[in-house]
């Protein structure tokens, strides 16, 4: 695959283009699953749950089954780990021999260049973000079927351990909403998707929170990349339209920052890589993805 060197401005991406690389004909639209989903009934045992750093931001990635969280929070934490930081799974976060299990597999598999299988429904993972002796922020990674299960489009409350977790805990929230580009589910599942994160936002959202809509799989888009560069404006208000209603979650009700910023929510184009098909096998994406997603968490860590 030709790929192109890419030198991004992160300033302002609603008024740039950023290059891409031409893309494949034949890759995967989708992540390999393997594993069997576990019914919705299963407890969690919150008690078991542990975060130990409590003032570290916590970096939530939302999204239904097989939307890329998992390939998503790998090819970042490779991309980090080129550009010198440390990623490290907490082993702590659970006390169960197969979380620890999960951990162990977890980085072993960023000395590769596989892909992940689908997660069970039980798996969660707790990785730390570390520069020199500071942790930047921590992922949690939790089943897509806690977030939103399109099987149980009509769920409300969310499990109790994300309450235990997510409001009891006075670490700043930095929330990724997955979408997926020409997402093939029925458009009622879409606005069901949405009503979740509006029960999302009014059951588990503080004011210190932050957010970021990042739409993975956009290389699936091609008429948002013109003479080979990605156009971030364009790619936006495509998601919006097959989105409808979404940003209006987001609306800035503060008077005087509306008139700049509509809306509190930013905005990340993302591509995890290129799949070959029924294989574990893959490419990964241009670096200009990632370096754009951390550059915008970075941001929200700020403020």
């Amino acid at each position: 695959m030709d790929k192109t060197k890419v030198n991004l401005s992160l300033d302002d991406t609603e008024q740039k283009v950023v290059s891409s690389a031409s893309k494949k004909d034949d890759v995967a639209t989708t992540e390999t699953t393997s594993e069997p989903i576990a019914t919705a009934t299963e407890d969690i045992d919150v008690d078991d749950i542990t975060i130990s750093d409590k003032s570290s931001p916590i970096v939530l990635l939302f999204g239904p089954r097989s939307s890329g969280k998992s390939m998503t929070l790998v090819r970042l934490s490779r991309y980090l780990r080129d550009e010198g930081f440390i990623i490290k799974t907490d082993k702590n976060f659970k006390s169960d021999s197969k979380y620890k299990e999960k951990c162990d597999a977890f980085m072993a598999n960023l000395d590769t260049k596989s892909a992940l299988p689908g997660t069970p429904y039980k798996d969660f993972l707790l990785v730390k973000v570390i520069k020199g002796t500071r942790t930047i922020c921590q992922f949690l990674e939790a089943p897509g079927e806690h977030y939103f299960d399109p099987k149980n489009i009509g769920a409300k409350d969310f499990p109790p351990y994300m309450t235990k977790i997510i409001r009891n805990l006075r670490n700043r929230k930095i929330w990724v909403f997955i979408t997926e580009a020409d997402w093939n589910v029925n458009n009622n599942v879409k606005k069901s998707y949405i009503r979740r994160i509006a029960n999302c936002k009014a059951q588990l959202v503080r004011d210190t929170d932050r957010f970021i809509i990042l739409h993975n799989k956009v290389d699936q888009k091609e008429e948002v990349f013109i003479d080979g560069h990605l156009s971030v404006s364009y790619a936006e208000r495509l998601m919006n339209e097959e989105y409808d209603g979404l940003a209006r979650l987001f609306e800035n009700k503060n008077f005087f920052t509306s008139l700049w910023r509509k809306y509190n929510y930013k905005y990340v184009p993302f591509c995890t890589g290129y799949y070959e098909d029924k294989t574990l096998k893959y490419t990964e994406s241009e670096p200009m993805y990632p370096a754009l997603l951390w550059t915008t968490i970075e941001k929200c860590i700020r403020g």
